[in-house]
């Protein structure tokens, strides 16, 4: 599986570029920077027999990491996915199931039944990360199935105020990036959203991937 184009050149989210004394040619350039950047991160280019081409994996988070370049973007997405990521699971958690598949268990519904697709769509990409992913998807099963228990709340009643909220950082963090989400131009980077912070946390500690 390749990393797929992530459409065109992406833009602030100021309604224009330009400097101080209104000079929009240098904002065209970086414009124009930036859209050859992602042109040549999506390339495989053709090596003589015996060199390894990039890894799917690492195109795609190579990917991912060009529209997350700033300090502080990246700061607030390592809090907001995760984030995200619960409270989906927690949505997908509440959504009812018919009576016969509700007998074989709290665990089988619509956010287990999610988890399993995820992990064999990450398993292509990456097994380490998968496994990674699948473990913190299941700590956090493990938590929902025990939310209105201990805090008397069903899991909706949360899930949807902490995703509004993960969404608005999300969104502070590309206005202070200056560049659209990744997803605005692909939609499998919200699964790939994950799997970088994750990537992230591999690599210090020294997890190959």
């Amino acid at each position: 599986m390749t990393a797929q184009n992530s459409g065109e050149p992406m833009h602030t989210t100021k309604p224009t570029q330009c400097d101080s004394s209104g000079n929009t040619a240098a904002a065209s350039s970086r414009d124009q920077l930036d859209s050859a950047e992602i042109r040549n991160s999506e390339r495989v280019t053709a090596t003589p027999s015996g060199l390894k081409t990039q890894r799917a994996i690492d195109q795609w988070l190579n990917q991912y990491s060009l529209y997350h370049q700033n300090t502080l973007n990246k700061q607030i997405h390592f809090i907001c996915v995760p984030m995200i990521v619960f409270s989906i699971l927690g949505l997908l958690w509440s959504i009812p199931v018919p009576p016969p598949i509700a007998h074989w268990g709290d665990w089988v519904n619509i956010a287990t039944a999610v988890i399993l697709l995820s992990t064999l769509y990450y398993t292509r990409l990456a097994p380490s990360l998968a496994i990674g992913m699948l473990i913190i998807a299941s700590i956090s099963i493990f938590i929902l199935s025990h939310t209105e228990q201990w805090t008397g709340l069903k899991a909706w009643q949360w899930a949807v105020p902490l995703f509004i909220l993960a969404w608005i950082g999300q969104f502070i963090g590309h206005h202070i990036e200056g560049k659209k989400p990744a997803f605005a131009n692909d939609l499998q980077f919200l699964l790939i959203g994950p799997l970088w912070i994750l990537a992230d946390l591999y690599r210090r500690v020294g997890i190959v991937y």
